[in-house]
This record gives structure tokens, C-alpha cells and sequence, in this order.
């Protein structure tokens, strides 16, 4: 591939978060379609070749990630505890570069920075690295302790890298140019996030993390279980050719409709962190237990709320072309009866599964965000649990300020809730994915 791009040079990308606005647990099925938006919650990666001489050795790569601490890591060995997001990565992308023919021999630096959002900040006193900017904070603590807030770090985390280290190496010099490698960037990273995951998933938070805000459907899980363990004999090979999608008998099946569905201007969406967080996976190995043993009873409501995420889209895009002209109360009240309507279903299944999936101290804060003047609805996305919650609003300042009032010192009145303090946070929709940033953000973050 021709680039004007000097050999080698520093490369910054980022990619965003994501919320699951409608069709959690359905989407692992491919019958179902999932509803899902980028956030503008980032995670960032630069990578440059090292410069300092009495450091280089051939092949090393160190990653850094400064805002914890003990954050470090050189080729697949940890210095403070396996990231098996990073190590993974790391070898899924430079197999698959090796392919390539490209030399891969450069000793690497790499550093991962996260937007605030991503980690509950409550009762800490992150400082920042540099003084005139509070984009990025230190959290004062190794990143197995950090509280998450649901935002998909590890999907974003995965996206990024290997979207950096790919445009380093192909010399891809600008988001336009990466948005071309698109199809590679996201099999390629659905490919070594599940590997670390030790799974197949369903993969929305990967193709959000690419595309931005999408309406997804699944790709069969065969897709990526045929690649087999890494390591294994023909591994690379296999590797390559299911990226580059070139098995006939075994093509790229995901549906991925970019900004199919967008937040009306007239409207915001906003997130609430609840500091606590949920264990995803065993919350969705519970589902699919009860969806086996009682397959009808499942089949039926997945089919309520595919038929409720179906008319969430309707009536978002309906308020997108009737804003131009002014819209009436009553498609607010529309979408406000919608989001109860899938509250309603998402409790059956929580009560059914036996899986807090909105569980009552949620219940609970949703209706109190609910009823205050200008929030239209909102949903514990994705799996649900004690992630940040979803708040769909009208697009209005002092909404934001009688939300904000309204949340602060809240505490629940459920016995024995374990909720944390509820926080704002400052995240919106973010139509875009993958894309370059700016070198420069990292400098005072980096080790020269």
C-alpha cells in the first residue's frame, strides 16, 4: 500500500465506548437485532517505535497504561499481573500481520490511555498529568481494583489496539484511510477479543467499538470457532484467511447498519454510574439456561422485546423528521411508554431466569430519574445488573442540571441495596468509531 507516512511513524487511535440500548441477551441469537450506540468515551492508544538506544531490542514491545498503577507489560509478560485483553491482542495482530510479509522486527512502545468515564471515580482523587487538561486522570489504583462503569473498555480497549498497530505497520496515515480497512480491523479484533475472553460472544461491543452507532446483528459463532487455539499447527494461516475473510464455505456473516438509528437532535443520551458493576458472563450463561430448559417461554417474550427494540427504532427516526418542522408531546409519550414497555418484559425475564437483569435497587433509581421533568425513559442496557443505568432526555440544559441535582446524595431505599453513590457522567452519543486522534494528547503521559 502506498503512504506519504515516514516509516514508522508514532501512530494515536481511538476507539469509543458503547451502551446497549435495546435487545440485550436477544442478540446472541442471529434471529434478533440489537440496538446500539457509540459513545464519545474513548480508549486511546499511541504507538510509536522506541528512541531510546540503550532500550531497543528487536521485536520488544512494552505497553503502558499510566493512569493505574503497576500498569505495564513487555511482549507477553506481565510486570503487575496478565492482561490477557493486551497479551492476546498483541498476539492475534501480529500473526495475522506476519502474513503479510511486512517486517515486523521494530521494538515498540505503546501506551493505552482511557477517557474519565470509563472507571467510577467516586471517593477518588485521580489527578491528571497534565495541568491544563482533565481528560485523563491518574485513578490512583492497579487496574484489577478500578471500578468499571460499563461502557466496554475491553471491546474499545481491544478495537484500538489493534487498529493502532495495524496503521502502523500498513502505514495508514488518516481516519479516512483507516475507515477503509474497516472489515479487517473488526474481524480481526472480534477475533482476538473473544480468544481473551475465552469465548465466542455475540460481538456488538467490538463492531460498535469499529463502526460507532449501529443496529447489529450477530455473526455465527462458527465464524471464528473454525480459526482454533492459537499456536496450534496451520493457526496463522487460518487466522489470516477468516480476516480477510477469504473462506467461501465460511464467509463473514454480521449485519452491521451504520447510524441506522441516531439520537434526535431535540433529545440526549445520557449514563448515571452506580459504581458496582455486574459479572456479565455468568449473568448470561443463567439466561441461556432458563431459554434452554424453557424454550417456549423464552421464544415468546425474545419476541415482545424484539418487537419492542423494533418500535424504539421507529419512533426515534419518526422524532428525527418531525423535529425539523416541531414535534408534539405526544411522541415523547410515545417513546416514554415504549422504554416502560420494555422495562416491563426485561423484569419478567429478570424474574423468570432468576437474573437481576433490572434488579429492584434499579427499578428503583429508574423511576426516579423517570419522573423528573424532561427525562423521557431510560433501561439498565445490555445484560443488565448494576452497570451505569441509560437516560434518554430532552436535549436541554436545565434538564442536565435537574438531573444532576436530582442525583446527588440519592441513596436507595431497598433493603439491603448495595448501590454505590450515583454519578452523571459526561458521555453522549458518538456516531463515529475507529478513528486517528492527535499524537500529541500522549505526551505527558508517555516514558521518553
Amino acid at each position: 500500500m502506498t503512504s506519504t507516512n515516514p516509516p514508522n511513524s508514532d501512530v494515536a487511535v481511538s476507539a469509543p465506548g458503547k451502551v446497549f440500548l435495546a435487545g440485550g441477551y436477544l442478540v446472541l441469537d442471529r434471529k434478533y437485532q440489537a440496538l446500539v450506540f457509540g459513545l464519545d468515551a474513548r480508549i486511546h492508544v499511541h504507538v510509536s517505535a522506541e528512541q531510546d538506544t540503550r532500550q531497543r531490542r528487536t521485536g520488544t514491545v512494552v505497553v503502558r497504561s499510566p493512569q493505574f498503577i503497576g500498569a505495564e507489560w513487555r511482549d507477553e509478560t506481565a510486570a503487575h499481573g496478565r492482561n490477557p485483553f493486551v497479551e492476546t491482542t498483541l498476539s492475534y495482530v501480529f500473526t495475522h500481520l506476519s502474513q503479510l510479509q511486512i517486517d515486523l522486527d521494530v521494538p515498540l512502545q505503546v501506551t493505552i490511555l482511557a477517557d474519565n468515564d470509563y472507571y467510577s471515580q467516586v471517593d477518588s482523587k485521580g489527578t491528571s498529568a497534565d495541568t491544563e487538561s482533565a481528560r485523563f486522570i491518574k485513578f490512583n489504583t492497579t487496574l484489577p481494583n478500578a471500578h468499571k462503569t460499563g461502557l466496554g473498555s475491553s471491546a474499545a480497549l481491544v478495537t484500538a489496539l489493534t487498529s493502532a498497530l495495524v496503521a502502523f505497520f500498513l502505514k495508514v496515515k488518516n481516519s479516512s484511510e483507516l475507515e477503509s480497512h474497516y472489515a479487517r480491523l473488526h474481524n480481526l479484533a472480534q477475533a482476538a477479543h473473544c480468544a481473551a475472553q475465552g469465548k465466542v460472544g455475540s460481538g456488538f461491543d467490538v463492531a460498535a467499538a469499529v463502526y460507532g452507532s449501529i443496529l447489529y446483528r450477530r455473526f455465527s459463532p462458527s465464524v471464528l470457532e473454525n480459526v482454533g487455539e492459537a499456536g496450534s499447527k496451520g493457526f496463522a494461516e487460518r487466522l489470516f484467511r477468516c480476516v480477510d475473510d477469504l473462506d467461501l464455505d465460511q464467509k463473514w456473516d454480521t449485519e452491521i447498519h451504520k447510524q441506522a438509528v441516531k439520537i434526535p437532535q431535540s433529545l440526549r443520551l445520557v449514563m448515571c454510574d452506580v459504581d458496582c458493576g455486574s459479572q456479565t458472563p455468568g449473568m448470561v450463561k443463567k439466561v441461556l439456561q432458563w431459554r434452554k430448559e424453557k424454550p417456549e417461554e423464552a421464544d415468546l417474550l425474545w419476541a415482545a422485546l424484539q418487537q419492542g427494540t423494533e418500535d424504539l427504532c421507529k419512533e426515534l427516526r419518526e422524532i428525527a423528521v418531525q423535529e425539523t418542522v416541531g414535534i408534539s408531546d405526544q411522541r415523547f409519550r410515545n417513546l416514554r411508554e415504549i422504554f416502560l414497555t420494555i422495562r416491563s418484559l426485561i423484569r419478567e425475564m429478570s424474574s423468570k431466569s432468576g437474573v437481576p437483569i433490572e434488579p429492584p435497587v434499579q427499578t428503583e433509581l429508574l423511576d426516579v430519574c423517570s419522573n423528573l421533568d424532561g427525562v423521557v425513559g431510560g433501561v439498565v442496557p445490555g445484560a443488565g445488573g448494576y452497570d451505569a443505568i441509560a437516560l434518554v432526555i430532552r436535549n436541554e440544559v436545565a434538564v442536565l442540571k435537574s438531573l444532576a441535582v436530582g442525583l446527588e446524595g440519592w441513596k436507595s431505599t431497598v433493603a439491603g441495596a448495595t448501590i454505590g453513590t450515583v454519578r452523571l457522567l459526561g458521555v453522549k452519543q458518538e456516531t463515529h468509531g475507529v478513528r486517528f486522534e492527535e499524537p500529541s494528547y500522549f505526551d505527558a503521559w508517555r516514558v521518553v
